[in-house]
């Protein structure tokens, strides 16, 4: 026998249970309390038989409800439960959003809002397995980066921090790597100096911050999060004055051989196409996210066809043909950095 529960507030009391079920950095209470504290958030408990099978958690802004259940599977029946039960008691929203879902469901009065992929390498039991499986034009740049770096800079550290050893200002340098990198490449930053303090604090519970220092300064990092045997790379960065040492190939060797010695499985590269993540080897793993409609009107029929069309411009600007003028626009916005 199925039943539901809901209660309001976080369930931190189970958080063990969200970390075993879902083994996903976005869906634990800390995550939640640290990225959304303007939400009403609540949660639903599903139990069969009395025991505890699935737990949403979710939270209400003005009219509409966000699923905080990210990077996970759920089953068709239970996001079918949880949209009817959400609409039944809480008659003021018109919406509900469920984003990045490793499912792809059938809902009424929806429309997929974005599909994207998690990028997921399958770590071997040894890094000499891992580093034998790159390319051999691979293993040859990163041994040819690696002996040249150690050359001129004999007294570089490769280090690694985990949870409460995390400084903020080891937050604040790699981010701000990050930010500048962008910049140089001619792309929009995705992170600024807002997220620094959301990412410290979420660091202090399950953070993992793999970096490369010379005389004290940090030049390339990789900010992480680990859960169970999983680790999710949030934020990747190096300085662009030690680009010709293939740095950040670099660093993210050295964290991949910290995460193989501690026995995790899979690095969730997430997000976003890039050449890097096929180099190491991850594969693509799709990621559906949706808007869910309390009934069918005019905004939910012009919303889905400008859903399909921005779907539409991220896949040409994805394919090959897109290249010319990716390259274009990169060297427009390079030009207006260098102005600013």
């Amino acid at each position: 026998m199925i039943s539901i529960e809901f209660f309001k507030g976080l369930p931190l009391e189970y958080e063990s249970f969200l970390i075993e079920q879902y083994d996903s950095f976005m869906t634990t209470c800390r995550y939640i309390e640290i990225y959304y504290p303007t939400y009403d958030i609540n949660y639903m408990i599903v139990k069969e038989d009395g025991n505890m099978i699935e737990l949403l958690m979710f939270g209400n802004k003005d009219q509409t409800c966000t699923c905080f259940n990210s990077l996970v599977n759920i089953d068709q029946y239970v996001v079918d439960e949880f949209i009817k039960n959400i609409f039944q008691k809480y008659p003021f929203l018109k919406k509900i959003i469920i984003g990045a879902s490793y499912n792809c469901y059938r809902l009424n009065n929806s429309f997929l809002s974005s599909i994207t992929n998690d990028h997921i390498l399958y770590l071997p039991s040894t890094i000499d397995d891992y580093y034998l499986s790159l390319g051999s034009k691979m293993r040859r740049n990163l041994k040819s980066s690696q002996a040249k770096l150690l050359r001129d800079f004999p007294q570089v550290k490769f280090l690694t921090v985990f949870g409460t050893e995390i400084t903020e200002d080891i937050i604040k340098r790699v981010i701000q790597l990050n930010i500048e990198r962008m910049k140089h490449k001619g792309v929009v930053p995705g992170k600024n100096d807002e997220d620094i303090k959301k990412i410290y604090d979420y660091s202090k519970y399950y953070g993992c911050v793999a970096y490369i220092e010379i005389d004290g300064k940090i030049i390339a990092g990789n900010i992480c999060y680990i859960l169970n045997d999983r680790i999710f790379g949030y934020v990747t960065a190096h300085d662009n004055k030690f680009s010709s040492y293939n740095i950040g190939y670099l660093c993210q060797l050295y964290l991949t051989q910290t995460l193989i010695e501690k026995g995790l499985s899979k690095f969730h590269f997430l997000w976003g196409n890039s050449e890097y993540k096929i180099k190491l080897l991850a594969k693509p793993q799709s990621l559906f996210s949706y808007h869910v409609h309390r009934t069918n009107s005019l905004n939910l029929i012009f919303n889905k066809y400008k859903a399909k069309i921005l779907r539409l411009l991220v896949w040409i600007k994805n394919s090959k043909h897109a290249l010319p003028f990716k390259k274009a626009i990169k060297s427009y916005r390079k030009k207006g950095t260098k102005a600013s």
